[in-house]
């Protein structure tokens, strides 16, 4: 009774986890989003989260072909699509660094893939080096704005997104260490996988209440100043 219970519970938060992953990108739909890059990039970064997290990729023959593919293409591309919202998100300096950051590290992983293929310790490298990256800039987003006084719509949407990110990939982070050092039967994946897609939804949620306020705030007008008047001058004068 217990491990069924179980089981409806892993398969309804991962199932939500999933779905969530695919609300971002539908959310470019809304004009204001869509005009901006950074969101672009966000979007389809949630999109190839949630394809890759299918059900299907996880059945007998299903992590092959396509699916396999868009899997291996997710995993080059997941830590520069994040860098590279990152970096339309700054100005100045920290864009320079980012833009560079993304560039050393694209070339890095196509020669390392290049040359040794697509095998489990190259992966393992390219995936560790991204995470960290990730954990990196994300963490100075949010230094960055708390060091700021005053805050654009854009930079208040922006905070929750750096926040999702970072408890995301630090989630994963210290569940992948756990997992490997408390070894690796039937239980404990059960019981890190249910902790990783709660950790995705969390994240999910996080980045569209971000997306949502963006979206939902009207732009302010600019409030015409009042004319002065003479000192003594009273309206009810005549």
């Amino acid at each position: 009774m217990k491990t069924g219970n179980y089981s409806v519970l892993f398969s309804i938060v991962s199932n939500m986890a999933i779905g969530l992953c695919f609300i971002p990108f539908l959310f470019l739909g809304w004009k204001k989003i869509r005009q901006v890059n950074t969101f672009w990039m966000l979007g389809i970064y949630w999109l190839f989260n949630g394809l890759v997290n299918l059900p299907m990729l996880h059945k007998a023959g299903g992590a092959h072909g396509t699916i396999s593919r868009l899997a291996l293409l997710f995993a080059m591309a997941e830590a520069p699509l994040l860098l590279v919202a990152f970096a339309g998100a700054c100005s100045g300096r920290e864009r320079k660094v980012l833009w560079w950051t993304v560039l050393g590290y694209t070339v890095t992983e196509c020669l390392l893939v290049g040359l040794k293929g697509h095998t489990m310790p190259g992966s393992l490298l390219i995936s560790g080096v991204g995470t960290l990256l990730i954990l990196v800039f994300s963490a100075t987003g949010l230094v960055q704005y708390v060091r700021k006084m005053e805050h654009s719509r854009f930079e208040n949407s922006m905070v929750f997104v750096y926040a999702a990110i970072l408890f995301f990939y630090g989630s994963s982070l210290i569940i992948y260490i756990f997992a490997h050092h408390s070894g690796s039967n039937g239980n404990d994946n059960t019981d890190s996988f249910l902790l990783y897609y709660i950790s995705l939804m969390l994240s999910a949620i996080v980045t569209l209440l971000g997306l949502w306020s963006y979206g939902i705030r009207k732009t302010e007008k600019p409030r015409r100043p009042r004319p002065m008047r003479a000192p003594g001058y009273s309206s009810s004068s005549s």
